[in-house]
C-alpha cells in the first residue's frame, strides 16, 4: 500500500504562526484571527497581497520552526511506516520565497520534518527520498500519479477536483474548517484522528 501525503495545512499545523509573524513584523494588528485563514483575509481585504505574500515566505521559511504537528500526525504516520505501508510526502512548494529573503522553503521544510521526528534515517521514519517538494500543483500531481498512490491526503480541494488526479487514487480531503465540501473522488476527514481510523490506526 502506497500513501501519499501533503505538508503544508496537512502534517504541519500553523495556527498562531502567521498570527504571531504578523504582529511582530507591525503589518496586522493583535485583534486578527489566529489562523492563517484570518490573517490573509485581513491583509487581502485591504489589497495588501504583497505583504502576505512576504508573510507567508517568513513562515515556511525561519519562522517554520515554531509550528506543531496536528495532533496525532506523527503517530498515524509512524504505524503506517510499522505496518509496511509505503509513505511519501508530496508536497507543492515553491523552492525560495516569491518576495522577499532568499531562504530556501525547501530545506527549513525538510529541518521541521527531522526536528519533528517524522522524516530520518530511523527505519520507522519517512528517508528523504520518499519526500518530494514540487515547485506547482501540476508537478504534485504528477507525482502522485508516477508513485502510484492508493492513497492521498491534502488540505486542497483543488488537488482532487484536478482532472489530471489519478481515478485511482482514494483522495482525504483534510479539512479543519467548519464548511465542508462535497468531493466526488475525496472524503472528508476533520483531524488525524479520523485518519488513523481509516487505516485502522488507533
Amino acid at each position: 500500500m502506497i500513501v501519499g501525503v501533503d505538508f503544508d495545512n496537512t502534517i504541519v499545523d500553523y495556527t498562531g504562526v502567521f498570527h504571531a509573524v504578523g504582529v511582530e513584523s507591525g503589518c496586522i494588528p493583535k485583534s486578527v484571527g489566529l489562523t492563517k485563514a484570518a490573517v490573509k483575509k485581513y491583509l487581502c481585504d485591504q489589497n495588501r497581497e504583497n505583504e502576505w505574500t512576504k508573510l507567508q515566505g517568513i513562515v515556511y521559511g525561519s519562522g517554520i520552526l515554531n509550528a506543531k504537528p496536528y495532533p496525532g500526525v506523527c503517530h498515524v504516520i509512524r504505524e503506517m511506516i510499522q505496518r509496511d505501508i509505503d509513505v511519501f510526502v508530496i508536497s507543492h512548494k515553491t523552492a525560495y520565497p516569491i518576495l522577499g529573503n532568499k531562504v530556501s522553503l525547501h530545506e527549513s521544510a525538510m529541518k521541521w520534518l527531522v526536528c519533528h521526528d517524522i522524516a530520518g534515517k530511523d527505519i520507522y521514519k519517512i528517508p528523504s527520498n520518499k519526500i518530494f517538494f514540487n515547485e506547482t500543483q501540476k508537478e504534485k500531481i504528477q507525482k502522485i500519479s508516477q508513485l502510484k498512490c492508493d492513497f492521498f491526503i491534502d488540505d486542497l480541494s483543488t488537488i482532487f477536483k484536478s482532472a489530471d488526479f489519478p481515478r485511482k487514487t482514494k483522495g482525504f480531503f483534510f479539512n479543519t474548517s467548519a464548511c465542508s465540501q462535497e468531493l466526488y473522488n475525496a472524503t472528508e476527514v476533520r483531524s488525524w484522528l479520523e485518519i488513523g481510523n481509516e487505516f485502522g490506526i488507533k
